[in-house]
């Protein structure tokens, strides 16, 4: 933990940094200039996209209990280092393998609807009433009512896809038709919207991975979701849409994100260095490191079984 006594964390996007670090201090060469930032204000530093950095800067981070996370230039989480001799807390590792996932499966399918739900409700006060189909809002009702009475945990995950998949196509109505966005897609994304977004919760998984790695649980151990960086994104699904999307809508409503600001063809839409940028600076202002961290702590006590488990609002 920085000095600050809150973490703090850089990310280095786009291509061509120089990355380097003195035995105080990292140093981020970009296009003639230099950024030295004090080891003892950084607690996580994540790397995006294509740069070079010194073998020496990575043993330097790691030393100083410095967390460095690696993400492809579209937002895929690559991997992360954690520092050498760093130990596993066995206990919580075996009561996080031991404990039953429903109830958490459930707890975050109910945090995620309910922040989709007052998003949507908002956007239609916004447009008077004229934003949601007929019916929309009383499929969205039921399938959030109808969480509390399943009993397995693929019905939860298909309550909870429902949800997230009317919840984008509704945004989508917001966003000028020339974006083309219309849905959530999977990579290659080919619009701007997806790609924005994606770079926005790569950003959010990353931290909460930085997170959970910190208080010894395993971020591949989902509740809700299976896989890679799975209890990441049981936690990222909670938050994102108050940190990212709402962040992104306003981005564009404000014309901060033009055409010039991207690129798309027919394989993929690349955002340019100046927009990943502009959005680094707002999402690193949105993105609430510390909800993060006492979620991660009400989640660690909950597997321990000093409390139960809760989403944290904010």
């Amino acid at each position: 933990m920085s000095t600050r006594g809150y973490p703090i964390w850089k990310v280095v996007a786009g291509h061509g940094s120089h990355i380097k670090a003195t035995r105080d201090a990292l140093s981020i060469q970009y296009h003639g200039s230099t950024t030295e930032i004090p080891l003892t204000d950084l607690d996580h530093l994540m790397i995006m996209g294509g740069h070079q950095i010194q073998t020496s800067a990575i043993t330097t981070l790691l030393s100083n209990q410095i967390f460095v996370s690696f993400l492809e230039s579209d937002g895929e989480p690559a991997g992360y280092l954690k520092p050498y001799g760093y130990t596993i807390d066995d206990t919580i590792r075996e009561n996080q393998n031991r404990v039953t996932p429903f109830s958490y499966a459930l707890t975050c399918a109910k945090g995620a609807a309910r922040e989709r739900m007052l998003a949507i409700e908002r956007w239609n006060e916004e447009k008077e009433g004229e934003l949601l189909f007929s019916g929309e809002l009383d499929i969205l009702d039921r399938a959030d009512g109808e969480l509390d009475s399943l009993i397995r945990l693929d019905e939860i995950g298909r309550v909870d896809r429902l949800i997230g998949d009317m919840y984008y196509e509704i945004m989508s109505r917001l966003i000028p038709s020339d974006m083309t966005f219309k849905r959530r897609t999977g990579r290659p994304y080919l619009d701007p919207v997806n790609a924005i977004l994606t770079f926005g919760y790569a950003m959010l998984t990353a931290d909460c991975t930085r997170a959970l790695v910190g208080v010894h649980l395993d971020p591949d151990q989902g509740m809700l979701n299976r896989g890679k960086r799975s209890l990441a994104t049981d936690l990222v699904n909670c938050w994102k849409t108050r940190m990212i999307d709402l962040v992104t809508l306003e981005l564009i409503h404000t014309g901060e994100i033009t055409p010039d600001s991207y690129e798309c063809g027919e394989k993929r839409c690349i955002l340019s260095e100046s927009l990943i940028r502009r959005l680094i600076d707002r999402y690193q202002k949105s993105i609430r490191e510390d909800v993060i961290d006492t979620q991660v702590k009400t989640l660690v006590e909950a597997i321990n079984g000093i409390s139960p488990f809760v989403i944290h609002r904010f």
